[in-house]
C-alpha cells in the first residue's frame, strides 16, 4: 500500500520536470505561478508534460507551471480533496476519461465557454466521457490504447516462430513454445495489482467476448454471472500456467522490461501485455520491429480498447485566467502533438495528416487501428468511480495465481449496481 501525500509538503510533492523553477521570487518578479498535479512517474510521461508546458510557455511566457508529482493515483485524489477543502486546489490535475474524471463534476470548472474555439476538433464520443449535465469539465489530452501486446521479435525470429494472430493461433503458439522448453513465455509485473486487471479485463476478456458484450457488461446492463463473461474467465485461467511465477514481486516496468531480458528457456519471456505506454518505454532501449514488435492482443485485432488522459481545473482556483489559457493549450493541436509524441499515445483531438507524420511508427500504427477498427472504452472508462476498482484489482491478481473465477464473479455481483451510478 502506498502512503497518501500531503499537498504542499516539501517531502511529499516534488517538482517533476524542468518546468519547475525557483521559489516565490519568480512570482514577485511578475510571473504567474500555476501548479499541475499528476501521479505519473515514468520518464516518457514526465517528458510529455514538459513538452506541453513548453508549448504553453511559448504562448504565455510569464506563466510558470510547476509540476507536483504524487506517489500514486489514490494519493493524488486525496491531495485534491484536501486542497478543495482547504481552498487551495491545484490549478490543474490529472484524471482518466470516464468515471475517474466525472467524480469531480461537483467542483470542476465548466469549460463550455472556453471550449467554443476547439470543441469541433474532438469526437463527441470522447467529449461524453468528460461531460456532466451538459458541462465539459476536463480537456481530453490523450487516448491510450490498452490492448497492445509486445513480443521479443528477435528471439522469435531465431526460433522460427511468427507473432500469433487470433485465439486459436495464440494457443498453438504457446504449445509450440512449450515443446521448445519455453514454458513461461508470458510475463508481467503486478506488485500493485493494476496490471492483472489490465491483462484480464482489457486484453483477454474483451478479446473473447467482443466490444458490444464488454460495453453492456461494464455499464451494468447484464449481470455479474453473465455466462459469456464466466466463459471468458475460464479461458483466461487456461493461460495462468504461462505467466512468470514471480509477477507479484515486480512493478510494471521491470515486468515489461523482462520481455527483453535473456534467460534460460523455462524463464524466458516472449510476450507481455501493456498499453501503448509500454511501447514508448521499450523503444527507449530497443529497436521497433527489430528487437521487439507491437501488436493487438491475439483475438482482439479488430478492437481498439481505449482509456484516456485528461486534465481538470476547479472553480475558484488562483490565477484562473492563466489556468484556463493553459487548458486552451492542452486542447490545441500544438499542445496535443507535443504531449502525445513524447508519451506514445494518440491525441484526443483530430489531426491533419501532416501532423500525424510527427509521431513514431508505434503510435501511427495505433492511429491506423483506431481509424479502421472498433473503439471500445476500457472497463474503468465505462464503469462508475463508485465501483471499488482497487479491491477488484486484488481479486484479479489472485485469479492469475490460482484461476478461481468465483471470487471475482461474487465480488462483481455484490457491487454490480454501482457500475451505472
Amino acid at each position: 500500500m502506498k502512503t497518501p501525500l500531503m499537498l504542499g509538503s516539501v517531502l511529499a510533492l516534488a517538482c517533476a520536470t524542468s518546468a519547475c523553477s525557483g521559489g516565490d521570487d519568480d512570482a514577485e518578479q511578475g510571473e504567474t505561478v500555476l501548479e499541475l498535479l499528476t501521479w505519473w512517474s515514468q520518464d516518457s510521461e514526465l517528458a510529455a508534460i514538459d513538452a506541453v508546458i513548453a508549448v504553453n510557455q511559448s504562448k504565455h511566457p510569464n506563466v510558470d507551471i510547476r509540476v507536483l508529482k504524487a506517489k500514486s493515483q489514490a494519493a493524488m485524489t486525496s491531495d485534491v480533496r484536501r486542497g478543495l477543502a482547504d481552498g487551495t486546489p491545484p490549478s490543474a490535475f490529472q484524471a482518466n476519461l470516464g468515471g475517474n474524471a466525472l467524480q469531480w463534476a461537483d467542483s470542476a470548472q465548466s469549460l463550455n465557454t472556453r471550449a467554443n474555439a476547439w470543441l469541433g476538433d474532438f469526437q463527441e464520443s470522447i467529449l461524453e466521457r468528460v461531460t456532466y449535465d451538459g458541462d465539459l469539465i476536463a480537456v481530453p489530452l490523450a487516448l491510450t490504447r490498452q490492448n497492445n501486446a509486445y513480443y521479443n521479435l528477435k528471439l522469435l525470429n531465431e526460433l522460427g516462430l511468427d507473432v500469433p494472430e487470433g485465439r486459436e493461433e495464440f494457443e498453438a503458439w504457446l504449445t509450440a513454445l512449450g515443446e521448445l522448453g519455453y514454458t513461461h513465455p508470458l510475463c508481467l509485473g503486478d506488485q500493485y495489482n493494476w496490471v492483472s486487471t489490465h491483462a484480464l479485463f482489457e486484453d483477454i476478456v474483451p478479446a473473447y467476448i467482443g466490444a458490444e458484450h464488454s460495453q453492456a457488461f461494464w455499464t451494468g446492463k447484464l449481470s455479474a454471472d453473465d455466462p459469456l463473461f464466466a466463459e471468458a474467465l475460464d479461458y483466461a485461467a487456461t493461460l495462468n500456467q504461462y505467466w512468470n511465477p514471480d509477477f507479484g514481486q515486480l512493478d510494471f516496468v521491470p515486468g515489461l522490461e523482462r520481455l527483453m531480458e535473456e534467460r534460460d528457456p523455462a524463464e524466458q519471456c516472449l510476450m507481455t501485455p501493456m498499453g501503448d505506454w509500454g511501447g514508448a518505454i521499450l523503444a527507449g532501449n530497443y529497436a521497433v520491429d527489430e528487437d521487439f514488435a507491437q501488436r493487438a492482443w491475439p483475438g482482439a485485432e479488430g478492437l481498439f480498447v481505449l482509456a484516456g488522459d485528461a486534465f481538470v481545473t476547479t472553480r475558484g482556483v488562483k490565477n484562473e485566467r492563466a489556468a484556463l489559457d493553459f487548458f486552451d493549450t492542452l486542447a490545441s493541436e500544438d499542445g496535443q502533438v507535443a504531449f502525445n509524441a513524447k508519451k506514445g499515445s494518440v491525441p484526443a483531438r483530430t489531426l491533419s495528416e501532416a501532423r500525424r507524420s510527427e509521431f513514431s511508427a508505434l503510435t501511427r500504427a495505433n492511429m491506423a487501428d483506431l481509424s479502421s477498427g472498433t473503439a471500445l472504452p476500457a472497463f474503468k472508462v465505462l464503469g462508475s468511480s463508485a465501483f471499488p476498482w482497487d479491491d477488484l484489482g486484488k481479486l484479479a491478481h489472485d485469479f492469475l495465481l490460482v484461476g478461481d473465477k468465483q471470487p471475482v464473479i461474487d465480488f462483481i455481483a455484490d457491487n454490480y449496481d454501482k457500475l451505472g451510478t
